[in-house]
């Protein structure tokens, strides 16, 4: 995090020289400019405040850094500077240095109050308001769940927490170095600059895969300002360099649990009706699901407070809560369904419905499905489902299913019509349906019905939660 002035390149270069180095074959790929690289790197990272920031110039103490390098990072440690080990040194990364496998700031600072005020102070244009706010929310919230510390977003006044995106040298002594390297940095809980977060303002931010995700970098460096420093654990939040988790979706690790609750204890519940949630069983053979959808790539399974993410080329799904991913959308939603070229979800519950563009809420508050042609005493949406082949929403309502055209948006004429009448052999309520490969899958209670629509016959009948690894 400490930018320092390297005034003994020839000195460190003669001596990395000399240093025993792996087989011949890797010692080539060693260039001078990497030695550069390494020297500044280990000066920002490991030697900020130990005393060894003059000693570089030793064989020994230099050998002795790259071990540190090594041995945090869970690379072979031989004290010899290597590919491996100039790889990762050149992996973004955030600004602070690493202090210890999983330490906390010398004096375990923390927020000494349950509340705790933060600010955004300004934007950057490549992302909207709403999109930085959001970013932010969101990696405030993932923290907050955690531990009995109440997070309060504040407009023109200081804050605890000051958010900015800076330039270069931004007058803390810890300036950027433009895109790539050092994307953020924070400061540990206290007066002044404590709590603050900054964010280097060229970086390319955004809010998805490409470029650096906001809502992912900003996670870590709350992190840093409750007062945590990094961890060596590749799967920890608080895990120095940069690596973009599959979606918009992050989770705490236990590491990072269990560090936080070091310092602020755990939320104490008082009254038992008011308990977090029971997380669903997704194996329970009995198991069934409020909504199906697919959205970006990946089947969203809706349950309760819940909602499993399955890519399917990996066995496993990956479970959140809903409002991590999809603020203000509230839980045991009926159907929820995705229109995949305008990349927007509609979610149904009751007589409400709420659309979001990519993961992002693109209403002021939620709508009333009478806006798509319903009748009065149609009360809720069992499911819903876009029909590739025909660019139409077919919901179903009990016995019955409309069809509801996309394009002039408008309910079409004739309907509502019985579910058996189209989809012979499907009886029962459906609970949610989607389309994959050319098939249909209707989800009734526990069973999940393969149907080709073009013999309008079923194909097979699975356990509703099959594609869940169980």
């Amino acid at each position: 995090m400490k930018c320092l002035c390297f005034l003994f390149y020839f000195l460190f270069v003669n001596i990395v020289f000399s240093l025993p180095f792996s087989p011949h074959s890797e010692a080539k790929e060693i260039t001078q400019s990497d030695l550069y690289y390494a020297q500044k790197y280990i000066k920002q990272f490991y030697t900020l405040g130990d005393g060894s920031e003059g000693l570089l110039e030793s064989k020994d103490s230099l050998s002795g850094k790259i071990k540190e390098v090594q041995q945090f990072y869970g690379l072979q440690v031989t004290g010899k500077l290597n590919h491996e080990t100039i790889e990762i040194m050149k992996v973004p990364r955030c600004g602070v240095p690493d202090l210890a496998q999983y330490r906390l700031y010398p004096g375990k600072p923390r927020w000494k109050k349950s509340i705790v005020t933060y600010r955004v102070v300004n934007y950057v244009p490549q992302l909207s308001y709403f999109e930085i706010e959001n970013a932010i929310w969101r990696a405030v919230n993932i923290w907050q769940k955690t531990i009995p510390l109440n997070f309060v977003r504040v407009h023109n006044i200081e804050a605890d927490i000051m958010i900015s995106f800076e330039r270069r040298v931004h007058g803390d002594n810890f300036p950027f170095d433009g895109r790539g390297g050092t994307l953020a940095h924070a400061f540990s809980p206290g007066p002044g600059i404590g709590g603050n977060i900054h964010f280097d303002r060229e970086e390319n931010w955004t809010v998805r895969r490409y470029g650096v995700n906001l809502f992912h970098v900003a996670v870590h460096e709350f992190g840093h300002a409750l007062g945590l420093g990094h961890s060596s654990h590749r799967s920890a939040v608080m895990y120095p360099t940069y690596k973009y988790r599959q979606s918009n979706i992050i989770s705490l690790s236990w590491d990072d649990i269990r560090a936080v609750q070091n310092l602020y204890g755990t939320i104490q519940i008082y009254n038992q009706e008011s308990a977090e949630p029971v997380i669903p069983d997704k194996c329970d053979p009995s198991i069934s699901f409020d909504a199906v959808t697919k959205a970006h790539g990946e089947i969203l399974f809706f349950k309760n407070e819940y909602c499993w993410h399955k890519y399917q080329q990996v066995a496993d799904a990956k479970i959140t809560l809903i409002q991590d991913v999809w603020l203000d959308l509230p839980s045991n939603i009926d159907a929820a369904c995705e229109i995949p070229g305008e990349d927007t979800a509609y979610f149904f519950k009751g007589s409400q419905f709420w659309t979001y563009n990519r993961y992002k809420y693109s209403q002021n508050s939620s709508q009333s499905i009478y806006l798509f042609g319903f009748p009065a005493y149609v009360k809720q949406i069992d499911a819903a489902i876009f029909l590739q082949h025909t660019k139409k929403i077919i919901f179903f309502v009990g016995n019955l299913y409309w069809s509801y055209n996309v394009k002039l948006k408008t309910m079409e004429y004739g309907y509502p019509k019985w579910i058996s009448s189209s989809w012979p052999g499907i009886n029962g309520r459906i609970d949610a349906a989607l389309q994959n490969n050319g098939l249909f899958y209707f989800f009734s209670g526990s069973q999940l019905y393969e149907y080709d629509y073009w013999r309008k016959e079923i194909v097979r009948t699975l356990n509703s939660n099959s594609w869940l690894g169980c």
